[in-house]
């Protein structure tokens, strides 16, 4: 039968150790489904939250610069500008994993108690926490779905109280997500009451100035052609304090940014400074002579183009101020407004059947690894067998070899 070994000769010592298997199995296999019926059943709760939305104030802007840019809230209103590829729910799932949100949930719910941990966390609350934090983290799972939805899994002995936990990681998560928007819109309040203050000082600095030019030259009408001057140079001016204050809220961490980004704005701000000081003196840059060319040459005189640039500040200021006083009003009724909660999608419920342990799948997994270990040590004392009778000057040195071996135990064995 040897000779004919593939795959006749698998199936030869196979039906020939029958019952060598078949009581090793049961042997195997018994204590296992005893095991598997002792074992806690286990129910695991699921829970799918909705992406966060965006909650920044879009809306509002000053001095053609968006509100959520000063705040520096993007996607969701977090306080932070995200690194590439990052998206709102990797965020979420991260605060999802935090130590703290995790202490919260074991304090809230009694999960101290519940895995035995109070002795010791009366003796050592550091110690206790810790273990309890390894025994929360050993059944709880988070995850981002492909749609990008996040997916809560808590497991424990009790169905409802894996409920009550799912829900109160939920509450928690909404309440870190509360705090963040009502900081972030505490703090852009804050921000537009110092612009507003900066664009009132800055529209009451021009007055002034156009007051006095006034009472030393008099008062001027503009005509048609100075006035659209006057009004480009003040759109020109918008866009300079616009390019510094999105650079300056870069530069102070309040704007989501890279330092190279403020760096150009800063330079496109001086240059605009540059031309904006070369068409106040009416002599503009390349590039702008268009804004100066129904004026011919000398068609106005010094004073002239000191007066419009005195009222291009004026323009200027007004329209800022006036923006600033708006989105100061609108963040302000957007802080007294309720925050909208975490939508969830599947709330935490009862699932129903429990989840561990899978009895089918570990006695088919024990089953089939003893079967095959089995069968793997018959066909190895089958060709080991073969060896010796065949071609017993090959096994002769393995023979001694395991005989010195024999003896290295034996008086091993001796002195001790």
């Amino acid at each position: 039968m040897s000779e004919g070994r593939r795959p006749l000769w698998y199936l030869y010592i196979l039906l020939k150790n029958r019952w060598f298997l078949v009581k090793a199995l049961l042997i195997v296999m018994i204590p296992t489904v005893v095991i598997t019926f002792m074992l806690k059943k286990k129910y695991t709760v699921i829970s799918v939250i909705m992406p966060p939305e965006d909650q920044s104030a879009s809306g509002l802007s000053i001095a053609g610069l968006g509100l959520s840019e000063f705040a520096g809230y993007f996607s969701g209103g977090m306080g932070f500008s995200l690194p590439l590829m990052t998206t709102m729910s990797d965020v979420f799932e991260e605060i999802l994993k935090s130590r703290s949100l995790a202490e919260h949930v074991i304090m809230s719910t009694a999960f101290i108690d519940s895995t035995d941990l109070r002795k010791i966390y009366d003796q050592n609350s550091h110690l206790g926490l810790y273990w309890a934090r390894l025994k929360f983290k050993e059944n709880y799972s988070t995850s981002v779905t492909p749609s990008g939805f996040l997916r809560v899994e808590f497991t424990a002995g009790n169905p409802w109280y894996a409920v009550e936990v799912s829900e109160s990681i939920i509450a928690t998560l909404d309440s870190i997500n509360n705090e963040i928007n009502v900081s972030r819109l505490e703090q852009t309040t804050d921000f537009l009451e110092i612009r507003m203050r900066n664009a009132d000082s800055l529209l009451n600095c021009s007055i002034v100035n156009l007051r006095f030019f006034e009472e030393q030259h008099g008062l001027m009408n503009p005509d048609q052609e100075l006035l659209v001057f006057i009004e480009n140079i003040a759109e020109l001016k918008r866009q300079y304090i616009t390019l510094l204050t999105d650079a300056s809220a870069i530069r102070a961490g309040i704007s989501g940014g890279y330092s190279s980004t403020a760096l150009l704005k800063e330079r496109r701000a001086q240059e605009l400074l540059e031309v904006i000081r070369m068409l106040e003196t009416g002599n503009p840059a390349e590039g702008y002579e268009d804004i100066m060319t129904s004026m011919s040459p000398g068609q106005y005189s010094t004073i002239q183009y000191e007066y419009a640039g005195l009222r291009a500040d004026y323009e200027m200021a007004l329209r800022m101020s006036a923006g600033a006083s708006l989105s100061l009003q609108q963040a302000v009724v957007a802080e007294g407004r309720e925050q909208q909660s975490i939508r969830v999608l599947d709330p935490p419920r009862h699932p129903g059947w429990k989840s561990k342990p899978k009895r089918s799948l570990i006695l088919l997994e024990v089953f089939l690894l003893a079967f095959v270990s089995l069968f793997g040590f018959l066909i190895a004392r089958e060709n080991l067998r073969d060896v010796k009778k065949k071609r017993p000057e090959q096994w002769e040195p393995w023979r001694k070899l395991f005989e010195e071996i024999k003896g290295d135990v034996s008086f091993r064995r001796k002195r001790r």
